[in-house]
């Protein structure tokens, strides 16, 4: 009986932690809770006038690009947006290079060297987004 309640809580206290990694932090205003988010890609095309409610950015903690969307559009909900302009950029964090070389020797005393090199950037997706609220 023990063992099945101290199972119940590691599986309870990992469970809250992917939750926490995967909650986008908010720096911002909040208003009551809204019902709809309309998503935009580019503040240019928000065709009503708005003021900046807050914003949060996401890098990390999720499985998809569509799940930290959704989860984004949940966020402003939350918090009262009427609407939320989204930003992808990708970055390079890093670089890999691997390289091969090979030497042989003919009979002749000819010394052949062949090699050949891969680069390959490691890239970071992160999406901004910036709340807005209608006037």
């Amino acid at each position: 009986m023990k063992k099945a309640t101290t199972i119940s809580l590691i599986t309870f206290l990992v469970m809250g932690l992917l939750a926490a990694c995967s909650t986008p932090s908010y720096f911002g205003k909040t208003y009551s809770p809204t019902q709809n988010v309309d998503v935009y890609l580019d503040k240019a095309d928000v065709k009503k006038t708005y003021t900046t409610m807050g914003s949060t950015k996401i890098a990390k903690g999720f499985s998809s690009l569509e799940s930290a969307q959704q989860k984004v559009i949940e966020l402003g909900k939350a918090k009262g947006a009427d609407g939320v302009i989204m930003n992808l950029t990708e970055e390079v964090v890093s670089t890999q290079q691997t390289g091969t070389g090979v030497v042989t020797q003919t009979k002749k005393k000819n010394v052949i060297g062949t090699s050949s090199s891969s680069t390959m950037d490691v890239k970071s997706k992160k999406i901004t987004a910036t709340f807005i609220k209608y006037e």
